[in-house]
């Protein structure tokens, strides 16, 4: 039979994980700025203030159209 023991009780101060503490501030930090980013598009393209591209419609062509070669039918 094996004896059961107690995890050691952890007092105030004692010693944390450095590394997890960092990763975990890395991944809240990341969150953030993914977030924020996230809104700040989303503002941008509702603003009102912001109509988008130009259409092509209102522009002229760069070029000529291509004309499609005449389609002969047998007779």
């Amino acid at each position: 039979m094996t004896a059961h023991h107690a995890p050691p009780a952890r007092h105030r101060g004692a010693h944390h994980d450095p590394l997890g503490a960092a990763l975990a501030w890395l991944w809240a930090l990341g969150h953030l700025i993914v977030l924020t980013l996230l809104g700040v598009t989303a503002h941008h393209q509702l603003s009102a203030d912001h109509s988008g591209p130009a259409l092509a419609a209102d522009h002229e062509p760069d070029r000529e159209p291509l004309r499609e070669p005449a389609v002969e039918t047998g007779a």
